[in-house]
Order: C-alpha cells, then sequence, then structure tokens
C-alpha cells in the first residue's frame, strides 16, 4: 500500500485547532479531492459542507443517517 498511490484519506477531527480561513481551505480542498474521505469530526458545519453520506455509531451499532 505504501508503494502505490492511494485515493484514500482518513481524517481525525480534521478542522480541530484550524483558524476559519484554513478550515474553509480544507473544505475546499477535500470537496474537490477525487478518492475517498472518511472522517470523525464533532463539528456539524464541517459535515454539512464536506460529507456525501453520514454514518453514526450509536448503541455498539452503526447506521447511515
Amino acid at each position: 500500500m505504501l508503494l502505490e498511490p492511494s485515493n484514500v484519506l482518513i481524517l481525525d477531527e480534521p478542522t480541530n485547532f484550524l483558524d476559519i480561513f484554513t478550515i474553509e481551505a480544507l473544505e475546499n480542498l477535500l470537496i474537490s479531492y477525487k478518492g475517498t474521505v472518511i472522517f470523525t469530526t464533532h463539528d456539524q458545519a464541517f459535515v454539512d459542507k464536506v460529507a456525501t453520506q453520514v454514518w453514526e455509531i450509536k448503541n455498539g451499532r452503526l447506521h447511515r443517517k
């Protein structure tokens, strides 16, 4: 996997400690990214702008919202 190009990004709380301008730049970059992005965040505005699917773990089960 490390020797081949990848089209998957896994991000954990990507907006933590970023200012608004950097968050907007990250949003635009991820929206235009051609691969798959899997992220976890508490930033609902970020989710609303970037996500095309939302999955939630609730009561120990994975649910599509």
